[in-house]
């Protein structure tokens, strides 16, 4: 079962985002064919974007995006606050290994940038770009956190790949220092990186994430929440028909004359939208274009 815990430890000094996602990760494999390095990639991304969408509340949400400039092309994941993700990539079937090994620092490529967009339900979105410096998605999105939110943070990510290309383990955690930590709590968690640098290694032998939580912090740790976590597209045709309205009428006019109908496929869940005559000929009549 996929699910994430939101913590604080150390005298409420540090706060901590703990999760496993491996139905959420063969979810999106299932979805979008997903080779295996690129299976490992998108699920790491989608495993940052629920740990950030934790950090989230009501109705707000997030987009990220990352273009390394590698074979798998763009990667886009989306959260929120209520524990649900989607995402997909430009070129699913993508496959590198290096010593027996997932490579993905050749399948995400390193000379690009991470772009992260907040929705907080404000007049304008939020939104910071930073260079991606190694392909490594831990260590970028613990400089992300460090130059774009000046928040110290330490970032571990797993996954486990079968040969039957089905996930085995996916998972992740966040760890950040509050405004009120001290130099013995930075030095503690400079002491537990080597614990976490294998991330995937933890969640093979825990199957019960607040365990990792006791490995990391002791008795020195309060659950704030735990919840269910999944993969959910929230798409529908009403709307892809407003998307579509913005085309204006001119455009629709000549779809409905050119081709009679139209069909729109989802990128992030693969769902299919057609579009009869009718039904663009209302759009056409209710689009304000």
């Amino acid at each position: 079962m996929d699910y994430l815990i939101k913590a604080m430890a150390r005298g409420e000094r540090v706060r901590v985002y703990l999760a496993r996602t491996t139905k959420i990760t063969n979810d999106a494999i299932a979805t979008h064919d997903l080779w295996p390095s690129a299976a490992s990639v998108l699920g790491k991304t989608l495993t940052i974007a629920l740990l950030m969408g934790g950090m989230l509340k009501g109705e707000e949400a997030l987009t990220i995006k990352i273009d390394g400039n590698g074979p798998i092309g763009i990667v886009i994941a989306d959260g929120n606050a209520k524990g649900e993700v989607r995402g997909y990539v430009s070129n699913p079937h993508v496959h590198f290994s290096k010593a027996g090994s997932l490579d993905e620092v050749t399948t995400l490529g390193y000379n690009g940038y991470i772009d992260v967009i907040k929705d907080l339900k404000l007049k304008d979105f939020y939104s910071s770009t930073i260079p991606l410096q190694t392909g490594d998605l831990a260590k970028d999105f613990t400089y992300y956190f460090a130059y774009s939110e000046q928040t110290p943070t330490l970032t571990s990510l797993g996954t486990v790949i079968g040969e039957d290309n089905a996930c085995k383990l996916c998972g992740g955690i966040i760890i950040q220092l509050m405004p009120d930590a001290k130099e013995e709590d930075i030095e503690f968690l400079e002491f537990k990186t080597a614990v976490l640098s294998r991330f995937s290694g933890l969640l093979a032998e825990y199957d019960d994430l607040e365990m990792i939580l006791k490995l990391i912090f002791g008795d020195d740790y309060r659950i704030l929440e735990k919840m269910d976590v999944r993969y959910h597209c929230d798409c529908s045709k009403e709307k892809f028909a407003r998307g579509i309205a913005t085309l204006g009428k001119e455009e629709i006019r000549d779809i409905i004359e050119t081709d009679g109908k139209a069909e729109v496929v989802c990128h992030y869940c693969r769902k299919e939208y057609v579009y009869s005559k009718d039904d663009l000929e209302k759009i056409e009549r209710e689009s304000k274009r």
